[in-house]
């Protein structure tokens, strides 16, 4: 049937439609997929390793992150005739060309193999991010489930309370961590990335509170943990989170007014007001009118430097970019004279402060294309949805609002992963939603279908459960190579052996960076044949690593 494209035929009515057909197929596919996906979110956003590795952020979440997402490629390629049927079109046509622009970029940059992979040390969005992150999203679009799509919003709010407990502890100077910066950073690593996740998990929590039919009591405890999540937000100094949580909000409320007739007065007020409040909003981050004094920063200026030189690496690069992750190799090369003489020479950045412009960047036009358009296919999903729904859907309008806010983050922000697994996720809920939101029809039609999905079994068939498997060691092991070459690394400084923190720099995954610590403690120790060898070997495996060269200067055993 599947190679045919045969209906399903029912005694009892027409043909089976696709959300019946794939649970005749893989009801225990579906479920084992989406339990991975509803925890593969908080997991990414909440795993610390302080004790164990010398980044305790990002490389922990990419374990969790890749182990998932190929856990889940095992069950779609044990159940592949299931998977190409539900895979729209578009989203594997898309897919296919991501990949294949992300593995052209890793063969023909000419950037280090090793950065491109795993990505630069404290970033980590390399070639196996982004893979995982694409795999988590299209599995994420192929559950087919309103329900689990409703869980993806309940799992975000509810990732946000110890989020916002362990932030409280570290606003009371009670965090029982050691870590270098005292600030409410969460288990994100920096303040702009808690504020932007606060931001996002604000949108739905307030979406949800704007749905009368949900209990007092319930939407008491949304809009009080909203209020503590906004407080927390200004204490961090930050106001991206703010102005993501205001936007997506905007949106929230304007669905609301648009879709409840007895609001229909305020539509054009609405629209007026929103209109002034964002010119007085784009007016105060440039530096004009009465909202700047607020909104305005210096390090707004230096975003638009870091964007410029991330334009200037997509057009010198147009169609392989200047490598995954690489982007702090070029970054003094890119920048203009103004960049370089604003602040002075020595400020540098390895990111564009810009998804999109780090994405064209590290991989030129095709690669920035095919994630536009993954982008735009979700926004169509959306509209979709909205043209054919007439009430208000709280759950799908925080999908939709959350997601929108997630773009205005990548607009201005880093692709950190803790924060940007929430948008990957919802980019794909928003367009199963879509599919499966056109499938149902009525609630008739959801009725029969839970009917009939009781009749068949929830366990993995051997071979699906031998792929989860395989797929799962193989994501794990990926991603736990940069993950013990970090752990190596910083057992080998607490050593203080010189020899012992030179070869953990040279194990598969080990990072520039670590490399460029080991040279500084040599230099800083007088150990001039140490600091010559490691010179060396940055120069050899990393050209463009300016400490590297810079060493080589310093050096008295230089020419």
């Amino acid at each position: 049937l599947l190679i045919r494209g045969s209906s399903v035929q029912s005694r009892q009515g027409p043909p089976l439609n696709l959300l019946v057909f794939r649970t005749m197929i893989s009801n225990s596919v579906i479920k084992k997929s989406s339990q991975s996906l509803l925890i593969v979110g908080p997991l990414a956003s909440l795993a610390v390793s302080p004790s164990t590795n010398y980044d305790p952020i990002n490389l922990i979440k990419l374990l969790f992150i890749s182990s998932i997402a190929f856990f889940n490629l095992g069950l779609f390629l044990t159940n592949l005739s299931w998977f190409t049927r539900s895979v729209s079109k578009e989203i594997r046509i898309l897919s296919t060309l991501f990949t294949l622009f992300l593995c052209s970029t890793l063969i023909f940059s000419g950037a280090p193999l090793s950065q491109q992979i795993w990505g630069s040390f404290g970033r980590n969005t390399g070639f196996l991010t982004y893979v995982s992150l694409l795999l988590i999203l299209i599995a994420t679009s192929v559950i087919l489930d309103i329900k689990f799509y409703k869980s993806l919003v309940n799992i975000l709010i509810l990732t946000s309370i110890p989020m916002t407990v362990y932030c409280l502890i570290q606003v009371a100077n009670l965090d029982p961590i050691g870590w270098s910066e005292k600030h409410p950073f969460g288990t994100l690593g920096n303040i702009n990335f808690s504020s932007a996740f606060f931001g996002l998990s604000s949108i739905s929590a307030l979406s949800l509170f704007l749905d009368s039919t949900i209990s007092r009591l319930k939407r008491i405890g949304l809009i009080f943990l909203v209020i503590v999540d906004q407080l927390i937000i200004l204490s961090t100094g930050s106001i991206q989170g703010f102005m993501i949580f205001v936007a997506g909000s905007g949106i929230a409320l304007f669905i609301l007014i648009l879709k409840n007739k007895k609001l229909k007065i305020l539509r054009l007020p609405y629209l007026i007001i929103t209109f002034i409040s964002t010119f007085l909003v784009i007016d105060g981050l440039s530096n004009r009118g009465p909202l700047s004094r607020f909104l305005f920063a210096p390090s707004i200026v230096f975003r638009t430097d870091y964007w410029h030189a991330g334009w200037a690496m997509t057009l010198s690069h147009p169609f392989f970019g200047v490598g995954l992750d690489s982007y702090g190799d070029w970054y003094r090369k890119a920048r203009g004279e103004i960049s370089t003489l604003r602040t002075g020479p020595d400020r540098i950045s390895n990111t564009a402060h810009n998804i999109f412009l780090d994405i064209s960047s590290n991989g030129g036009f095709p690669l920035i294309i095919c994630y536009i358009l993954l982008n735009l296919i979700a926004l169509y999903s959306a509209i979709k949805i909205l043209k054919r729904n007439s009430n208000f859907s709280p759950y799908f309008v925080a999908i939709f609002s959350t997601w929108c806010g997630y773009v205005i983050q990548a607009l201005i922000s880093i692709n950190q992963v803790g924060v940007g697994i929430w948008g990957w996720i919802f980019t794909g809920a928003i367009i199963g939603y879509e599919r499966i939101s056109n499938e149902i029809g009525n609630s008739n039609t959801t009725f029969k279908q839970k009917k009939r999905e009781k009749r068949f079994s929830s366990t993995l068939t051997p071979l699906s459960g031998v792929g989860a498997f395989f797929g799962f060691a193989a994501g794990f092991f990926l991603a736990f190579i940069p993950f013990f070459a970090d752990m190596k690394y910083k057992s080998a400084i607490s050593s203080r052996y010189m020899d012992k923190i030179i070869s953990s720099t040279r194990l598969p995954g080990s990072s520039a960076f670590h490399s460029e610590l080991a040279l500084d403690t040599a230099i800083k120790n007088n150990l001039t044949q140490q600091a010559r060898e490691i010179s060396d070997y940055l120069i050899s495996e990393y050209p463009r690593d300016f400490m590297g060269w810079k060493a080589r200067w310093v050096l008295n055993t230089s020419t």
